[in-house]
């Protein structure tokens, strides 16, 4: 299956067979059920890392789109999760479904020079220190110095937690 390009209220939707891809806003204007259809290879990856806003009802879609794929025996991978995303997983743990987190965006801030930034953060060559709630070490691309994450752990780390 080729791509093709959905627009959902204030979201835009690429898909493939293999591939989802939203920028945009996820909201009440944002139906996502419709997007887990029988036409999904059985390992899904949904980038997000386009979406800018989120309120409660579309992370209620986004929840009900996450369930359905996993009762249709699809196993989703996230990539490049937006920061406003990742931050809504760690507050309600139904977020991230039964999905695995490949990478997410996290505020950084410097003290050195004040930049900001969300850099994007593999989970993989990570996976131990973001389990202990300990951030990546980011550096600073305006000074070099080194980056402290921007907010408490737990609104980034709190869904990477092993029970």
């Amino acid at each position: 299956m080729s791509s093709s390009t959905l627009q959902l209220g204030r979201l835009t939707v690429t898909r493939s067979a293999s591939r989802l891809v939203l920028a945009g806003r996820l909201d009440d204007a944002a139906p996502l059920s419709g997007l887990a259809t029988t036409d999904l290879d059985r390992h899904l990856v949904i980038d997000t890392g386009g979406i800018s806003f989120v309120n409660s009802i579309g992370i209620r879609e986004w929840m009900r789109l996450l369930r359905t794929l996993h009762e249709a025996g699809i196993q989703v991978a996230l990539e490049n999760v937006a920061d406003v995303l990742i931050t809504q997983m760690n507050m309600i743990p139904d977020a991230s479904g039964h999905a695995e987190i490949r990478s997410f965006h996290a505020l950084y801030a410097c003290e050195a020079c004040g930049a900001e930034s969300s850099p994007l953060i593999e989970v993989a060559p990570h996976r131990a220190e973001l389990a202990a709630m300990r951030p990546p070490s980011v550096k600073c691309d305006e000074c070099g110095g080194k980056m402290d994450l921007g907010d408490y752990p737990e609104r980034y780390l709190s869904v990477f937690r092993k029970p």
